[in-house]
């Protein structure tokens, strides 16, 4: 009832619409899971605190790169192939981590699961854009950050169920990826092949820009603030438990930001997200305890929701099929460059006043709601009119049927 309630009005078949979801949605999951258990999996290799960074910074590294890559290369009708490759590569590599140890093995296991990555989302990306309009790329959107976290949430919780060893959540890990190669085997689905490239205008690019400064900061700015959490026990239960419940409330914000992009903009739900997790950080300045710190999860998940499904659109809606893989490459690697970047600078991050520290980040993210005020917003006012005519006219046309049948 509710796929259905979501998919009405979409223009793209069930099979179709399950199919890009839960390619992008299972990739997604398997990312965030690494992040989440980077101690565990890069620590296996060498458990010194160095080998972990550098198993990060050569993860990070190499999918920053490949996204780029990606984004250069000409598949033609080859895409599908390609991503089935890619795919399976990164299920097995996630399989094999627990056999390999040492350095070497380290640094071999990081380049392939960066490799993993960056081949693969911006073209799952470009997939949905491709089989969707202006008008329903919001919901479809926000649907795939549903499943992504219902997916991690689902993964987080069997991996602390079975005890968060190194089996079990790489077995965790490689069925979640698995998802990604059954959305490939249900749907032969393509990258649309543009045959006329008509030329994107300039003032495009730089809205992009507009856009892409704020995601960028947001980004940075969240994973800086996690460094500035005093590291104590007390802490550790919050965050064990907090970010379980963040997860799930990025994928039921993510579904509503999405439904909300479709009817008011892609603009207001960025400004809301910014907000609110500047709202987090002040409470983290101004009175850090445990209770605040979960308040700051909860808050942070609202805003992950908005920020995660509006950059599924915002690149779509600013493209054309032929340039969209590489915008979407762009709106790939800006996160991954700021999450390479936390990896050097998280560790100057408890030098500061945490209360200063707060107040700093807390301003960027208000600073970073000036480019957003200035772009154009992609979702034309006489589609948001039309939509609002739309529903007015349904709503009518039902107070008339069930006055009639009254009579």
């Amino acid at each position: 009832m509710v796929f259905n309630f979501l998919r009405s009005g979409i223009t793209i078949t069930p099979r179709e619409f399950a199919s890009v979801t839960l390619l992008t949605s299972g990739t997604l999951a398997w990312f965030f899971l690494i992040i989440y258990n980077a101690d565990i999996l890069f620590g296996f290799f060498d458990p010194s605190e160095t080998s972990i960074l550098i198993g990060q910074l050569i993860f990070f590294g190499i999918a920053v790169f490949s996204a780029l890559l990606s984004s250069l290369i000409d598949k033609k009708e080859n895409c599908r192939k390609f991503l089935i490759f890619w795919v399976i590569i990164g299920i097995m590599t996630t399989i094999l981590l627990p056999f390999f140890q040492g350095i070497e093995m380290l640094i071999i296991f990081s380049v392939f699961l960066g490799f993993s990555i960056g081949f693969v989302l911006p073209d799952s990306f470009t997939m949905i854009a491709d089989c969707t309009n202006i008008e329903e790329r919001g919901r479809v959107a926000g649907f795939v950050i549903l499943e992504t976290f219902a997916f991690a949430f689902l993964g987080l919780g069997l991996i602390i169920f079975l005890g968060q060893g190194i089996f079990e959540v790489v077995l965790i890990m490689a069925l979640l990826r698995s998802i990604s190669l059954l959305a490939l085997i249900l749907e032969k689905c393509e990258v649309i092949a543009s045959k006329n490239k008509p030329e994107l205008l300039r003032s495009y690019y730089r809205e992009f820009i507009f856009y892409i400064i704020p995601w960028i900061i947001f980004t940075l700015v969240a994973g800086l603030a996690q460094n500035a959490i005093p590291d104590d026990q007390a802490y550790e239960k919050v965050a064990s438990i907090g970010n379980i419940i963040r997860y799930a409330l990025i994928g039921i914000f993510g579904l509503i930001w999405g439904l909300l992009a479709d009817r008011i903009g892609r603009k207001w739900p960025i400004i809301f997200g910014l907000i609110i997790l500047g709202a987090g950080f002040f409470l983290i300045g101004f009175a850090l305890n445990p209770n605040v710190y979960l308040i700051y999860l909860l808050l942070s998940g609202i805003a992950w929701g908005s920020f995660f499904t509006i950059y599924l659109v915002i690149p779509g809606d600013l493209s054309t099929p032929s340039s969209r893989i590489k915008f979407y490459a762009l709106g790939t690697i800006s996160p991954l460059m700021a999450l390479f970047a936390i990896s050097i600078l998280g560790e100057y991050v408890p030098l500061f006043s945490t209360s200063a520290f707060s107040q700093v980040l807390s301003v960027l993210l208000f600073v970073s709601i000036l480019p957003v005020l200035r772009a154009k917003e992609t979702l034309e006012e006489s589609k948001i009119r039309k939509r609002k005519m739309k529903e007015y006219t349904e709503k009518l046309g039902e107070i008339i049927r069930e006055s009639k049948e009254e009579k």
